[in-house]
């Protein structure tokens, strides 16, 4: 078995409307007044590591994978990058819940 990591990035289609995005777009001025905001939309990225026997396997369950359970297709497009890797993810990944962020804006 071979060591993977996908990078999944959702995004909603153009078409669908972006409430959030536009909300946090609408208070940029107040946190970056010197950008001038013509378009925010809201999406995710997920990081994924796994297993496969190899990385045609790989690719084509992440393609089932991400149409079938990570994207809501009615609303939303995904794609996603895919990386034979040495790391299993564990270990690697901190939680800003638990105040480890390194932002400044985390800073007391």
């Amino acid at each position: 078995m071979k060591k993977f990591k996908a990078l999944v990035f959702v995004r909603l289609r153009g078409s669908v409307s972006d409430a959030a995005g536009n909300a946090v777009m609408n208070n940029t001025n107040r946190i970056a007044p010197k950008l001038k905001s013509n378009l925010l939309r809201i999406g995710k990225c997920i990081d994924y590591w796994f297993e496969a026997e190899d990385f045609e396997t790989a690719q084509s369950e992440m393609n089932i994978l991400s149409d079938q359970m990570l994207a809501n297709t009615v609303i939303e497009d995904w794609s996603y990058e895919l990386h034979e890797t040495e790391e299993t993810g564990i270990g690697n990944i901190t939680n800003d819940n638990a105040g480890t962020s390194k932002h400044a804006l985390f800073d007391a």
